[in-house]
This record gives C-alpha cells, sequence and structure tokens, in this order.
C-alpha cells in the first residue's frame, strides 16, 4: 500500500473526471435541427446562386414540377426526381434530391447525391453544407471539419459554419482550431448558448483558466439550473487553486441530483485535502452508492487516501461499504489492493496478528507482491523477528520496482540490530540506484554517530 503525502492527494485526483460522451456537450441553438437553421434549410431549395450550377432551359420544367412539394412533401417530390433524373443530369438536381434525403433523414442517400453533385462541380458550396450537416449529426467528424472548411474556403462563413466548425473540432480533441472556429461564431451570433459554451470548453482545454471561468459564470447565471456549466467552471477552479470555490459548484450539482461517481470522489478529495474528514468520507461514500456499474480501480484510490492520511475508522467504514459493493470476479490486481488496504487498517489499529493473517496469503499466491512482502518485513521488524524480515526483504530486494526500499528497510534493520556498518552498506547501494533526500539525512547521521 502506497504512502499518500499531502501534496500527493494535492496532485493526483484534483481533476475533474466527467463521463465523456462521443460529443463534447448537446447541440441546442445550433443544431441541425434546431428551428432557425431548419427554416433556413428549406429556403436552400432555390436555383439562383450565380455561384454554383445552373439549370438549363431544358431542365426548368423539372423544377417547376417538383417545386410544389419542396416544403410539405418531400417524399413526393423524391419521387419526381429519381424518375426523372440520370447521369447527364445537372448537379443543382442532385444536390436537391440529396437535401430531400437529408429533410427525410435517409443520410446514405443523401450523402451519395450530394456528393455526385459536389463532383460534377467542385464548388457547390450549399451542397457541401448539406455534407457537413449530415457529418455533425451522424458523428463523423474529421469528415464534417473538411466539408465545414470547404464551405468557409467558398465564401459561405457564417454562424452555422463556424459554429459546427468549432463542435467538430471540440470533439476531435483539437481545441486551439476550436477556440477560433467558436471565436468567429461569436461575431455572428454572440448571445448563442452552444458558442460560448463551446468557447468556455475550448478556453479551459487550452489553459486559458481565469477566462473559461468567467465565461461559464454568464452561462451559469443565465441557466442556474444546467449542470454542466457548474461542473466545466469546477473544473476550472481546480486549475486556479480556487479549491472552496470548486467544492461549492460540486455541492451544487449534487444537490440538483447530477454529477457522478468521480465527481462525488472528487469533492470527497476536495474535502480530505481541506482536512474536513466527515463530509470526505460521506462524498466517497455517496460515490460508492451512485448508481451504475462500479470501476473497482477508481473505487479504490478513496481508500488509499483515507489509510494514508492515518484515518483509520473512517477507512473501515468505507472500506466496509466498497467490499459490499464489489463485483463477483475481481482481477488478481484488484484482490491484492483490497488486502493490502486491509493489512494496513489492522496494523494501524495495533493488530499486527490480524495483519499477518490477510498479509501471508496474499504472498502465497502472488509471491511477487512487493508491498505485501515489505509489510510483512516491517511487522517482523517491529516485533524484533529480524531473520524472518530479512528473508522476507531479500525476497522484495529482487524485485527491480521494489529493491530501493527493501535496501532501506535492510538498512533500517541493521540499524536495528547495531551493525552500522552493514546498513551503511545497504543503504549506500540504495541511493545508487535511486538518491533519496531522506536516505541520504539517514546515512549522514549513521556516520556522525560512528
Amino acid at each position: 500500500m502506497k504512502r499518500f503525502s499531502t501534496l500527493y492527494l494535492v496532485s493526483s485526483l484534483l481533476t475533474l473526471s466527467l463521463s465523456h460522451a462521443a460529443v463534447p456537450f448537446q447541440l441546442t441553438d445550433s443544431s441541425p435541427g434546431s428551428a432557425e437553421f431548419r427554416e433556413r434549410f428549406l429556403g436552400n431549395y432555390g436555383m439562383l446562386s450565380e455561384l454554383e450550377p445552373s439549370v438549363s432551359v431544358q431542365d426548368k420544367p423539372l423544377f417547376v414540377r417538383v417545386e410544389p412539394f419542396l416544403r410539405n412533401n418531400p417524399q413526393q417530390a423524391i419521387q419526381v426526381l429519381e424518375s426523372a433524373l440520370n447521369n447527364e443530369s445537372s448537379p443543382a438536381f442532385r444536390f436537391l434530391l440529396g437535401s430531400l434525403y437529408y429533410q427525410t433523414s435517409r443520410y446514405g442517400q443523401a450523402e451519395q447525391n450530394l456528393r455526385m453533385a459536389v463532383k460534377a462541380f467542385p464548388d457547390f458550396r450549399r451542397a457541401y453544407r448539406t455534407l457537413g450537416l449530415i457529418y455533425v449529426q451522424n458523428n463523423r467528424y474529421p469528415e464534417a471539419i473538411t466539408a465545414w472548411l470547404k464551405v468557409i474556403s467558398l465564401g459561405g462563413g457564417d454562424a452555422q459554419s463556424y459554429g459546427l466548425l468549432g463542435y467538430a473540432y471540440l470533439t476531435e480533441g483539437k481545441y486551439q482550431s476550436a477556440l477560433s472556429a467558436y471565436q468567429m461564431a461569436r461575431m455572428f451570433k454572440p448571445d448563442s448558448v452552444d458558442f460560448r459554451r463551446g468557447e468556455a470548453q475550448s478556453l479551459l482545454e487550452t489553459g486559458q483558466y481565469r477566462q473559461a471561468a468567467a465565461l461559464f459564470e454568464e452561462l451559469i447565471a443565465e441557466q442556474p439550473t444546467v449542470p454542466d456549466s457548474w461542473l466545466l467552471q469546477a473544473n476550472t477552479f481546480l486549475q486556479l487553486e480556487r479549491y472552496d470555490e470548486a467544492i461549492a459548484n460540486l455541492e451544487v450539482v449534487h444537490s440538483m441530483g447530477a454529477g457522478s461517481r468521480d465527481s462525488r470522489f472528487l469533492l470527497g478529495n476536495l474535502y480530505l485535502r481541506a482536512e474536513n474528514y466527515r463530509p470526505a468520507l460521506q462524498a466517497y461514500q455517496a460515490g460508492l452508492a451512485q448508481p451504475g456499474e462500479l470501476n473497482v480501480t477508481s473505487a479504490l484510490k478513496p481508500l488509499d487516501y483515507l489509510i494514508g492520511r492515518g484515518l483509520i475508522a473512517e477507512s473501515r467504514v468505507y472500506l466496509q461499504d466498497l467490499q459490499q459493493r464489489l463485483p463477483a470476479t475481481l482481477t488478481p490486481e484488484q484482490q491484492d489492493q483490497l488486502a493490502l488496504a486491509e493489512a494496513q487498517i489492522e496494523r494501524r489499529s495495533d493488530d499486527s496478528a490480524a495483519a499477518m493473517a490477510v498479509l501471508k496469503p496474499l504472498v502465497e499466491r502472488n509471491p511477487l507482491q512487493g508491498e505485501a512482502l515489505l509489510l510483512i518485513a516491517e511487522l517482523e521488524l517491529e516485533a524484533e523477528h529480524y531473520e524472518e524480515a530479512v528473508f522476507y526483504l531479500q525476497r522484495a530486494q529482487s524485485l527491480p520496482e521494489h529493491k530501493v526500499d527493501a535496501l532501506v528497510a535492510l538498512g533500517r534493520l541493521e540499524v536495528a540490530r547495531d551493525d552500522f556498518a552493514a546498513a551503511l552498506k545497504h543503504l549506500r547501494a540504495a541511493q545508487e540506484i535511486e538518491a533519496r533526500t531522506g536516505v541520504a539525512r539517514y546515512i549522514r547521521s549513521i556516520e556522525q554517530a560512528l
């Protein structure tokens, strides 16, 4: 079981761990299906753009036939076009057919026709725009980025194109590009909730924490019942080391019945850092009680922190709660971690026999469990069973990741036996592998004593 310093506790889990979906947030006022953009799309069926393919005199009767059905009977419009189009038809009609398929949510056929349109007319801006909508709605964000960049390069830079480009960049983890796109989108539509949310998340991801916190503050003031804004602002507060404010935000989220197991564990860590031990334990227990499958590795970390702080009564309570919620099958590593935690609790409760009763079967099951070997050796040393302690330390010394700790423990053991020369030999060997300030001081104190 690791010994956790205060510094380790502060740095280890003070970042907000949210359950990320396939997208950073659900689009609202910039969604392709929003009322504003839907009305714009339905007004997209005209054929008058001088930047796009024209309709010949021979083709105009087809447009006259299909035009009455475009808004209110798209299925009839599709049937008219499908019966009339061929490989020689104007790409404007392929765009029209693709748009109708998009309107009826038949995205595969929409994409097929739109691709035919841009192949015949490579600068067909509206066709690229509808392709961009298809890709966003189907979570195909690399393709969406390409489509929206093409729209913008063809002069179609507006709120929708920059906003959905920013969303695609944000989803792909390209945060600086997302920030630039969202800032452009807000020039067209500065009050958009989606654009401000996207910009705030991009600021957070690019390390501009004060600006992100301020923008989340705007969103919270306007929509105080949206948990995600409180959660993400809590993350900015953590980065700014404003821990009390982070606690307050997380408490608000949990009072709404929102949050996650990870956010409750984080709240426990923050309370533990502030030495508010009772609310820390309560937050950890609330995390365990959250519905859903338990991530055992994550659930073990609060136990480490409680033991590291010497909160043995709290550790025992948390361990009992955890054991009631464990899945039927654990990995060997998880079994070892639980056994080590239980042994640490028993040892710090001054029950060495109970600790040994847990540790001995553990090293029989896993002879390479170095932490258990070191802890058994420590218990044997405390009982002045020196030969038994040496036996376990030599086993631990054979494990590269535990060799230094074993050598330091052997040095302490030889000091206990008044063999200072042997102690210095072990301690100097440990220092050659990994220099440690505490061990250096120990060596100096022995040399001075000699």
